[in-house]
Formats: C-alpha cells, structure tokens, sequence
C-alpha cells in the first residue's frame, strides 16, 4: 500500500513573483503506476503596479498518473482534468494552465472596482487552493482523492472533496455497479443512516432529522473511496446538512456488506 500525496496548502502571503512551478520529486513506481506530482504557485494581482495591491492566489499539488498503457494513461488524466477543470484534455499540465488563466480572467473583471474605491476589503484577496491523495485501495483500485479550498469573495471560503476510483488496467473509472450486487441500495442506504446518526452522536436515528442535522433528503452518495478495508462516503457542505457540520465522511466496513460484494 502507499500513499502518495497529501496537501492540505497553506495559503502564502503575496509578493512580486508571477508563477511559480515547484520542480518534480522524484517519481514514485508502485504496482506499475507512476504518480509524477504537478505543482504550480501563482499570485495575480489585480493592480500590477501596486505595491500593496490584493491578489488571487493559486496553489496547485497534484498528481499525474501513467499506467501500464497508453490508454489507461490517457483515460485516468483525462478524468481528473475533467473532474478538476471540466477539460477534455489528458494532459493535466495544460489543463491546469488552461483552468490558471481563466481565473486570471474571472478575477481581473474586479480591477475596476478595486482601481475605483482603493479598498482594502479582504474579499479582494482571493484563493484556489487544489491538493490530492493518491492510494492503493480495495482488490488494486487507484483512489484518487481531491481536496479544493476556494475563497472568492464572501463571509467564507468553500472547500468540498472530490474521490476518484479507477481501474488501473483500463483507466475506467468504478462506480458502485461495479462491485456490489444488483439491489444494493437498500442495503447500503441502512447502514448509511447508522453511520449518520453514529456521526451526529444521536440515538435513536430519527433524531438526525428532528434536530434539523439535515437540510436536504438523505442518499447514497455518489462521492466515495474505495479504501482497502473500508467505503467512505463523501457528503461536502451543503450536501446534506448546513456549512458548519462541515464534510461528512461515513465509514462502512467491507466485512459488513459481505452478502451484496461482488
């Protein structure tokens, strides 16, 4: 088992330099998968001849990945680029350079305002902060787990976690079909709404919805890691309950879904 990555960014103070790519570590080789990091550090800032001018900062550490075959290869990149930037584009580099001036674009439309007032408003700052976690999970899936942090104005930043799973030999990325059996949402939903009220430390589980915990219906979620003794189930703020019971991760063991497991 390994793990490759995983950064949680700190935000850095704003100076003169314009982009930065931090230089590769070594690759890492496991089970016949490269996992090559992708970092890049960029401060934009709105007025380039301010000293003490507001600034978009953007920290990217992320992973890109080679499998045994090309194809594979180009199918789990293109996945992540597109899950990331909604780019069709299996070169992640560029899809990150690409995603980099967008947000320079989208940002600079606040030059004016600023050029204008001369605020020292904090929402002026702005950030992207983008960092992954790369690990062997269940019968040799890849779990490629995305961790975003965006400030862009507002009473606070939004951060949600985005878990990829693939089938290193093909690049397909799993979806729960794949090894459960058919009917399982029964099955897994009951075990969900323990795990849910296990969470919010409540009894009888009823009281999940009776305390307002909830602000949207309860599902499966679709959003999860294919860890090697265990599924986790991904529920970002706002998903299903208010900003401040911040992400929800529930946890069910393999061993107590034995009878719909593949």
């Amino acid at each position: 088992a390994f793990i490759y990555s995983l950064v949680l960014i700190s935000f850095f103070a704003c100076s003169n330099a314009d982009k930065k790519t931090v230089p590769n570590e070594e690759t890492v080789t496991e089970n016949g998968i490269e996992i090559t990091p992708l970092e890049i550090h960029e401060i934009i800032k709105l007025d380039e001849n301010g000293a003490e001018s507001p600034a978009l900062t953007i920290d990217i550490s992320l992973s890109t990945i080679k499998a045994k075959g090309k194809e594979a290869t180009d199918n789990i990149n293109q996945a992540i680029a597109y899950t990331l930037f909604e780019s069709d584009s299996s070169d992640l580099k560029a899809a990150c350079n690409d995603f980099i001036s967008d947000c320079k674009n989208e940002y600079m439309e606040m030059k004016s305002d600023y050029i204008n007032s001369r605020s020292d408003a904090p929402w002026f700052n702005n950030y992207h902060n983008m960092s992954c976690e790369v690990e062997n999970g269940y019968k040799g899936i890849l779990n490629y787990v995305i961790f975003n942090e965006v400030y862009t104005g507002g009473a606070h930043p939004n951060s949600y976690y985005t878990a990829l799973n693939f089938d290193t030999s093909t690049g397909k990325e799993i979806v729960l079909q794949d090894i459960f059996k058919e009917n399982y949402e029964t099955r897994i939903t009951q075990e969900l709404v323990v795990e849910l009220a296990n969470h919010f430390k409540v009894e009888p589980v009823t009281e999940v919805v009776v305390r307002g915990y909830l602000i949207n219906d309860f599902s499966i979620s679709n959003n999860f890691i294919l860890g090697k003794e265990k599924i986790t189930f991904i529920y970002n703020r706002y998903d299903i309950a208010p900003y401040a019971a911040g992400e929800i991760m529930l946890d069910i063991d393999y061993k107590r879904l034995k009878d719909i497991l593949k």
